[in-house]
């Protein structure tokens, strides 16, 4: 795939690619992640420690323009998860500043970080792209999402549950997620669907997870929560192959 830099095949099941145009993020330090500064364990930040060729500048954010147009050598229509390797919507990264040239367009004009990727997802309509964000209070930046972007936010607890369902509920995109990984505490789901008090956000997936390396799995409790929430309000569930179930379900939005 030596015209397709940076996209590569996903051990993420609900994904088939990567593509990794940016990497890196402050979240680690900020205490945004849970457990924060230098102990928390991050499975992107041990992976650019693990290949200092692949990612020169570690886990410092960082843009790799020579991936900025990868999608679009790819015919097969295919889920690609949009910079997973770092968090595209963190405060450290303003998605309006006037910094890259586009090669397609072959002029020197500057485009923002915002206009090379909605374009290139734009020209790629064959494909599905996944956003995902530990910082859902930025997603109305690049809000609207064209039509083949699902939108999501990490919750690993109901603090960050609440302010996921309240920031969702400003963006436009067809699909809107929750991603319970990992689930470290027990979500507070009030009513019988998953919109809180804050409205209905129309929240189209849920994705459940454990926490890896070290393992720690949720208890069942928490766990039957979220399920028994998502039958009533018949969204779907995927969960992860790092969660210890009896079953799993596959769920995919529609």
């Amino acid at each position: 795939m030596s015209n397709m830099p940076r996209l590569s095949k996903s051990g993420i099941e609900y994904l088939d690619y990567a593509w990794n145009f940016y990497s890196g993020c402050e979240n680690w330090a900020t205490g945004v992640c849970a457990g924060g500064g230098q102990q928390f364990n991050c499975w992107a930040r041990s992976i650019t420690e693990r290949f200092p060729a692949h990612y020169p500048n570690g886990f410092n954010p960082t843009f790799y323009p020579d991936a900025f147009l990868s999608p679009m050598s790819l015919k097969k229509p295919s889920r690609i998860g949009v910079a997973f390797m770092g968090d595209l919507f963190g405060d450290w990264i303003d998605p309006n500043q006037q910094s890259f040239t586009n090669p397609h367009f072959r002029s020197s004009y500057a485009f923002s970080i915002k206009e090379i990727i909605i374009h290139t997802i734009k020209m790629c309509p064959q494909h599905i792209f996944l956003f995902l964000t530990k910082c859902p209070r930025n997603l109305l930046k690049w809000s609207p999402f064209p039509g083949n972007c699902w939108v999501g936010a990490t919750a690993i607890n109901s603090e960050a549950y609440s302010k996921a369902i309240l920031e969702l509920d400003k963006v436009e995109a067809k699909v809107k997620y929750i991603s319970f990984e990992p689930l470290l505490g027990n979500i507070n789901i009030e009513g019988i669907d998953l919109a809180l008090s804050y409205g209905e956000p129309d929240i189209n997936w849920v994705i459940i997870g454990a926490q890896t390396f070290p393992n720690r799995q949720p208890e069942p409790g928490w766990v039957n929560t979220i399920l028994n929430a998502c039958n009533i309000a018949r969204v779907p569930v995927f969960m992860k192959d790092n969660l210890a179930w009896q079953y799993h379900r596959r769920e995919m939005p529609k």
